[in-house]
């Protein structure tokens, strides 16, 4: 989910990112000191968080306009590494990065033997090979497809990949932009994975897409004069429904409010915010057997 303006989705979330690893070393900040190397350079304000001595005006604007965006973003880089980072630990053999944008984790994280997929659609999938061929980090296969149109079985047998390895799904910042039938193919595709695979991933509560929660309409109409609207969500409380009628195991469905404690909280014992909090991040897996 991202709701400042700008360029792209992608642009948009790895600017919070960069802003986010800008913030005061005595608190919270955003892990991905990435980011910044990924935008592009352009006339617009955003490219201020790549110029040194100017990158605090970025911040500070940031800060300003979209702080629950830049917090929110926080929390979701930070809940994404962990989950992904853990699965590795206890034997993941692959990475999936799914709709990647200018994800970075293959460059910042110690992935070790792993291999990694980026997944996305054909033209993103060709710039942000451009834009990182500079970044140290894993070897990369860049396998292009859209959720809705490709099978996605098919655009990563074409790189490599193997279904009977175990293997770590990342899904960050997708889910709500797609339309059902998007959603459902590719948890159809996750629940055909190894056992033991996980799948971790950001949503929207349905009842912010229906209007009922107040808080979330200034974002959506962000979104929607973009022309990227938030299509799909999952009923507060329903992640585990949703998943059960593919057969996977709900790991953890964690509400933001609650990564937000978990996450931004000081050492005083105070929270940093505010935070998107209509939305929730799930952890499911294949089950053994």
């Amino acid at each position: 989910m991202s709701a400042v303006p700008g360029s792209s989705t992608a642009e948009t979330a790895a600017l919070l990112r960069a802003v986010g690893a800008l913030l005061p070393e005595s608190g919270p900040r955003n892990p991905d000191v990435l980011a910044a190397r990924l935008l592009p350079w352009s006339p617009s304000a955003r490219a201020l968080v790549k110029v040194p001595g100017l990158r605090l005006l970025i911040r500070r604007a940031v800060l300003r306009k979209w702080p629950a965006a830049l917090w929110y973003e926080v929390v979701r880089t930070i809940h994404l590494d962990e989950v992904l980072t853990a699965e590795l630990a206890t034997g993941a053999a692959q990475v999936v990065l799914l709709g990647a944008g200018l994800d970075s984790r293959a460059h910042r994280l110690r992935l070790g033997d792993a291999r990694v997929f980026e997944v996305d659609q054909a033209p993103m999938s060709a710039w942000k090979r451009h834009r990182a061929r500079h970044l140290p980090g894993a070897d990369i296969r860049y396998l292009a497809a859209n959720l809705h149109d490709d099978d996605l079985a098919e655009a990563l047998a074409g790189g490599g990949f193997e279904p009977t390895a175990r293997t770590v799904v990342v899904w960050s910042g997708v889910t709500p932009y797609l339309r059902t039938e998007g959603v459902e193919a590719t948890l159809r595709w996750f629940a055909r994975q190894a056992p033991g695979s996980s799948l971790v991933f950001d949503y929207c509560w349905q009842e912010a897409l229906d209007g009922t929660i107040p808080e979330a309409r200034a974002a959506m109409r962000d979104v929607a004069a973009r022309g990227e609207p938030w299509r799909w969500g999952i009923p507060r409380g329903r992640a585990d429904d949703l998943l059960t009628s593919f057969g996977l195991q709900l790991v953890e469905d964690l509400e933001v409010a609650e990564a937000q404690r978990r996450y931004l909280t000081r050492p005083d014992g105070s929270v940093q915010g505010p935070v998107w909090f209509f939305g929730g991040f799930v952890h499911a897996r294949v089950p053994a057997g």
